[in-house]
């Protein structure tokens, strides 16, 4: 017992070595996860440490944006812990595949690791859905054995059955052979050999014997030795080896072997039961419902916003988003471990650009000898051209590749052509393109140029035309009224972006995180206050059609408050008659209807009115941004300081965590005749509510 436990105990500290190496070995590699990875780490430390006391698999949840590195890290994870021969990668968006593939790669883990610990990723988990769009459950059935995975670990799938009718057929053929008289001792015909010959020949069972196989009667095995490994394969975990069916097989007589046969075939049809119990499941997921910002796809958002946005997202609202998708009870199998990973920031960004430049460089040195410098400059461009903050670091990776792993064939080309194997190459950006500059001992000696357009960088520039001219206008209504109505600085108005169909946009991050019936006409008018700029500024009969997203936008916004939230008049949930929403009050007098219109004609009203009382800070604004592509917060604020009309700066809201309802209700507690508190519990004239805590005694 004592040599077991030190023997343990030495597992154990080998084991806790490898899992804080892995720790820091990912923190290394994957830039801005830090604490995404010590919650990994945390979550699976007791499976792999202790995977005996395992009685059902260890589920961890990884919910994130595409691109974040949720299928790398865990890839990578395996390899750290010696995992790599035993972690199995399931695809759950292949289409086309179902069942059937994921069933085939489940065969491998029963063949080779059945009970044994094992690590399994479900990948783009999102798509194994069971409740459509429209909250109806769905009659797919494909992913059933995953859910089986998810709960106990064990579940039956069915053999695989190639070759099984060709043993069927087998057995019937040596059936008849056995009632025409054919006798068999020790695996071979021993009685009307010649018959079972003809017989063999004419039915094709096997190949035309040659003179040596009739010599040594082998033509009279009453099972062909073609066959073997076909048993063997199909009932594996019957036999030793194929040579173990052979043997089994020669020891038999007729009825014997039929029923050897038999047995086999009942054997085959019984199922497989798989069993992952003791093993690792990886659920990994992009969740639309819960990053709502990820359907921005503009390179022009700040990935410091983004980030910041990812980082308010609690387990709370993943569940609430995995409702929209999958049973109560499914969602229940997946258990409690969720980690949030959060869109990767602008210092991130910076970093994973370092990082792979360096690797290149470090590759190039290693590979040819060819020492790789890069200016702050394509640092820079890279970022500017690569970053797209909603789709993590895949464009990254393709336009580095783009300018950069694509040029360096022909660098190194020329490095030799023209002799200069004594220099390094240093990569820069210029306004044509790339220059890759060949220096030693700190004098160029020679210069490429790659010409490249850059897309982003183009589309950026302001055009200081019509265009941009009614963008900003329109922007700066929404930013207008923005600081106005909801006292809230945006944090960047744009009047030209790299978005295609989106030649600008405000972006204000209101400081408080709910939405008051006294706030909605003022959110709604800051919505529709583009075209009311567009109105006052160029006039009714110049206003462009830009506004038709905001005004969607605003629709949407009201009808929903009214139909949804009871914000209107009407008392319930209100619908749109249909089969399909018989637990909803339906608008049949269109006084929801009305009330929606209401609430946008005094949205409009109080937009115009306040942009008329603002309009030299609206001209102000509008006009450095029909020259200018950005105005950043700290700016908009000089601008308010200077032009805004019967404005308080110092009513401007910075933090939006006691505005009013804490207040409120402290006052409303302490007035004369509110109800008191004694001792914990709070005395209401009809009930009490106990708050005493329990001790753990």
């Amino acid at each position: 017992m004592a040599n077991q436990l030190i023997n343990r105990q030495d597992e154990l500290l080998r084991k806790q070595a490898i899992l804080q190496e892995a720790r820091r070995t990912l923190k290394e590699e994957f830039v801005g996860l830090n604490e995404v990875i010590d919650k990994v780490v945390d979550a699976i430390s007791s499976w792999y440490l202790f995977p005996d006391l395992q009685e059902k698999p260890v589920i961890v949840n990884l919910w994130g944006l595409t691109g974040v590195g949720k299928s790398s890290l865990v890839k990578r994870l395996s390899q750290l812990l010696q995992f790599e021969k035993r972690f199995y990668h399931f695809d759950i968006g292949e289409d086309g595949k179902g069942e059937y593939t994921i069933k085939t790669q489940l065969e491998n883990i029963y063949d080779h690791e059945n009970g044994f610990p094992v690590m399994l990723a479900l990948d783009e988990f999102q798509h194994a859905r069971t409740i459509d769009e429209a909250g109806i459950e769905m009659t797919e059935r494909q992913h059933r054995i995953i859910w089986q995975l998810l709960d106990s670990g064990r579940f039956q799938i069915h053999r695989f059955s190639y070759g099984v009718s060709d043993l069927y057929n087998l057995m019937i053929d040596l059936n008849l052979h056995l009632m025409n008289g054919v006798k068999v001792t020790n695996g071979f015909v021993s009685e009307k050999a010649g018959l079972f010959r003809i017989r063999r020949m004419q039915n094709k069972v096997v190949d035309q014997a040659d003179e040596k196989e009739r010599k040594e009667n082998i033509d009279l095995m009453f099972v062909p030795a073609s066959y073997y490994e076909k048993i063997y394969d199909l009932a594996r975990e019957n036999f030793d080896s194929f040579l173990d069916v052979r043997a089994q097989l020669l020891e038999l007589d007729g009825p014997g072997t039929v029923n050897f046969l038999r047995e086999v075939l009942s054997f085959i049809k019984s199922p497989k039961e798989v069993d992952c119990s003791k093993g690792l499941v990886f659920v990994l997921g992009n969740l639309d419902e819960a990053y709502t910002m990820s359907k921005n796809l503009s390179s022009d958002i700040d990935a410091d916003e983004f980030y910041r946005a990812s980082l308010q997202i609690n387990i709370p609202e993943i569940k609430d988003a995995l409702q929209l998708r999958f049973r109560s009870e499914q969602i229940g199998r997946l258990g409690n471990t969720h980690i949030v990973y959060p869109s990767l920031s602008k210092k991130a960004f910076q970093a994973i650009i370092a990082m792979e430049l360096d690797a290149i460089a470090r590759k190039v040195h290693a590979a040819h000898g060819v020492t790789l410098k890069f200016q702050r400059s394509l640092h820079q461009l890279l970022y500017r051209e690569g970053v797209y903050p909603t789709q993590g670091t895949r464009p990254v990776y393709t336009t580095i590749y783009q300018l950069v792993n694509a040029r360096l064939g022909s660098l190194i080309s020329e490095m030799i052509t023209r002799s200069l194997t004594d220099c390094h190459i240093v990569f820069k950006a210029s306004k044509k393109g790339v220059v890759c500059d060949f220096v030693h001992d700190g004098k160029r000696r020679h210069s490429v140029t790659f010409n490249q357009r850059f897309a982003l960088d183009e589309l950026r520039q302001s055009k200081c035309d019509d265009v941009q001219a009614i963008t900003a206008v329109h922007e700066a209504g929404h930013a207008v009224l923005s600081v106005i109505l909801m006292r809230s600085l945006p944090e960047v108005v744009y009047s030209t972006t790299a978005e295609v169909g989106n030649n600008g946009f405000s972006y204000t991050r209101y400081p408080w995180q709910y939405i008051s019936r006294k706030e909605i006409i003022r959110r709604l008018a800051v919505t529709l206050g583009g075209h009311a700029a567009e109105e006052l500024v160029f006039g009714k009969d110049n206003v462009t059609t830009g506004a038709s997203g905001d005004v969607r936008s605003a629709t949407e916004f009201a009808a929903r408050l009214i139909r949804s939230c009871m914000m209107g008049s009407q008392i319930g949930h209100f619908n749109a008659s249909s089969t399909l929403s018989q637990d909803s009050v339906f608008d049949h007098d269109h006084t929801v209807n009305r009330e929606v219109r209401e609430w946008l004609h005094q949205a409009m009203e109080l937009a115009r009115e306040t942009l008329k009382q603002q309009e030299t800070l609206l001209l102000q604004m509008a006009n450095f941004l029909s020259d200018a592509r950005e105005l950043r917060k700290n700016q908009i604020k000089k601008m308010v300081a200077q032009f805004a009309v019967n404005f308080n700066m110092e009513t401007l809201i910075e933090n939006g965590d006691h505005l009013f309802y804490r207040n409120h209700l402290k006052q409303k507690v302490a007035r004369p005749g509110s109800p008191k508190t004694e001792r914990g519990a709070l005395v209401h004239p009809e009930i009490t509510l106990n708050m005493e805590k329990h001790s753990n005694a």
